[in-house]
């Protein structure tokens, strides 16, 4: 299941438990039957009209977090489209999963604050997920 708080999908779990690798390449690619690979498309982007592949990524151990943001990535534009999908190939005859939805919207001060919390609490203590915290002069 692709769980998500405020319209950002951030965990991937089965049975409440997340969903995660042991090993996998420096670039991504799983090297044992439990990594999946997050697939991130956007909708009506500066890619092309239609979906296009923003990117893919894999899960965190222990939880099956992870975060994505739509800025420039690898000398490639901001892929920010009118719709964001996130997918999930199920490993055996195990069903894909898939969310989709709007963009966040404009930066407001308040939603960011309350994103972060939401981060903090879905996330708990994964280090390699960290929360975004503006710092103020």
């Amino acid at each position: 299941m692709l769980q998500r708080e405020g319209g950002e999908v951030r965990v991937v779990t089965y049975s409440g438990q997340g969903v995660y690798g042991f090993s996998s390449t420096r670039f991504g690619v799983p090297l044992d039957t439990y990594g999946r690979n997050n697939f991130v498309d956007t909708f009506g982007s500066a890619y092309g009209p239609g979906w296009q592949r923003e990117n893919s990524f894999l899960t965190h151990a222990t939880g099956g977090g992870f975060r994505y943001g739509f800025y420039a990535h690898g000398g490639r534009g901001v892929g920010n489209g009118t719709r964001h999908r996130a997918t999930v190939i199920g490993p055996g005859v195990t069903p894909d999963v898939m969310w989709q939805g709007p963009p966040p919207g404009p930066y407001a001060a308040a939603a960011d604050n309350d994103a972060n919390a939401r981060q903090r609490s879905v996330l708990g203590a994964d280090a390699r997920c960290t929360v975004n915290e503006r710092r103020r002069a």
